[in-house]
């Protein structure tokens, strides 16, 4: 893989998809795809990730983050919600995502929750920061 960052959708889609299957070669845990994002005054600010392993995606979401991550999944039919985790003092919510696709479909779908689970503008600038 030699590129590592894109912020346009299919620029994003792509590296998605060459992160899970470099990820694949590697036969890594796990890959991390993380977005560039303003923390503003907050220092304790994450920015928003995804990662997979083994056909599944793993990602924290807010109550109002979840409510969103139901309506994408309902356009991407081989997604399905498997797991859902919260701890009593974290602000969210663990989800795991069975994602029964081919690696460009699941570019689709991460793509898309970057921008309509989490808020973020179409030029979002997405990383591939662990393969």
């Amino acid at each position: 893989m030699t590129r590592f960052d894109a912020d346009a959708t299919a620029e994003r889609i792509a590296l998605v998809a060459d992160a899970i299957a470099a990820h694949r070669d590697r036969e890594s845990a796990f890959c991390t795809l993380e977005a560039d994002s303003d923390p503003g005054e907050d220092p304790d600010f994450l920015p928003p990730w995804v990662q997979f392993a083994d056909g599944t995606l793993n990602l924290d979401c807010t109550d109002e983050e979840l409510d969103a991550l139901s309506t994408v999944l309902s356009g991407f039919g081989a997604f399905t919600i498997t797991s859902r985790e919260s701890i009593e003092d974290a602000p969210g919510t663990n989800v795991r995502v069975d994602a029964r696709a081919d690696d460009e479909r699941i570019g689709q779908f991460v793509d898309a929750v970057f921008r309509e689970v989490y808020g973020l503008p179409e030029d979002f600038r997405l990383w591939a920061v662990e393969i």
